[in-house]
């Protein structure tokens, strides 16, 4: 009695032992998984500090110019000429008194580029601004590196973990991987942004061009307003057109009725005259 008694704690004993050592290795993997506590914590902090640096400068920017131009064609053409072979077109609007362009042009030569629109056209307004994105670009460099190094620490447990614990390693580096992904994708939004400046250009068509912008737009707006009248008589006469021949069936039927109509009327009053009702005469 006293041996089974003695063989039971020993089992007890030893099934403690090893649930404890079970779960301390399971707390261990989970602080080098994902919540930057103790081990982790320590060995990403000192890779930072060993990368840190002072941030590298990026700097968006975006230019907003207009010109007044004689001829649209020729405008457009000399614009094409200006641009490299790298930089493109992100939109084009085009009509017959206006074209607007929102171009991509390499941020090295970006005051090169407008002085040279300046030089072949009449400048009617411009505006520069430039937005810094130095820290978001440097926070997301940032927690690239310490995701690597906790992917890299996950990668160094998963050879020595049970099969239970590669499950949560595996899982964990699936989800780092992740956003690895959408951090470079970030970042490499963040550098085309910073490389290629945003140029919105608009090309206003008209044969008075002088040196002075406000006669520019005074000259402008008269011939506007001009081809705005134009552009409604032309609308009016479109719209007369097209109803006129609906029209023209609904007055021949019109015509139609009121003739039977009167025809009928023109009987009675005859009939009446003779005192011959309509049943007699027929």
């Amino acid at each position: 009695m006293l041996k089974k008694v003695l063989v039971s704690g020993f089992i007890i004993i030893s099934l403690l032992f090893f649930t404890g050592c079970a779960q301390q290795s399971l707390s261990t993997v989970y602080e080098s998984t994902g919540s930057g506590y103790n081990e982790y914590s320590s060995y990403s902090l000192a890779i930072l500090d060993e990368e840190e640096t002072t941030p590298e400068r990026k700097i968006v920017y975006k230019v907003d110019i207009s010109f007044d131009v004689r001829s649209l064609d020729t405008a457009s053409a000399t614009l094409k000429s200006l641009m490299n072979s790298d930089e493109w077109f992100d939109e084009e609007i085009i009509n017959s008194s206006f074209q607007s362009y929102v171009i991509r042009i390499k941020t090295e030569r970006l005051d090169e580029f407008i002085d040279s629109l300046e030089n072949e056209f009449t400048l009617r307004s411009y505006q520069k601004v430039g937005t810094d994105i130095s820290l978001q670009y440097q926070d997301a460099s940032n927690r690239i590196l310490a995701l690597e190094a906790q992917l890299a620490r996950l990668i160094e447990l998963y050879d020595q973990a049970s099969l239970s614990e590669m499950i949560t390693i595996n899982r964990e580096i699936s989800n780092i991987e992740v956003e690895l992904q959408e951090l470079n994708g970030t970042l490499n939004e963040f550098d085309s942004l910073a490389e290629y400046s945003e140029v919105v250009l608009k090309f206003y068509g008209s044969t008075i061009v002088s040196n002075s912008p406000f006669f520019n737009r005074l000259g402008n707006a008269f011939l506007d307003g001009w081809n705005g009248l134009i552009s409604f008589f032309d609308g009016m006469f479109i719209v007369i057109a097209t109803i006129f021949p609906f029209a023209l069936l609904i007055g021949v039927i019109v015509f139609i009725v009121l003739v039977i109509y009167r025809k009928k009327k023109a009987r009675k009053i005859i009939l009446k005259t003779k005192n011959i009702t309509p049943e007699q005469n027929s």
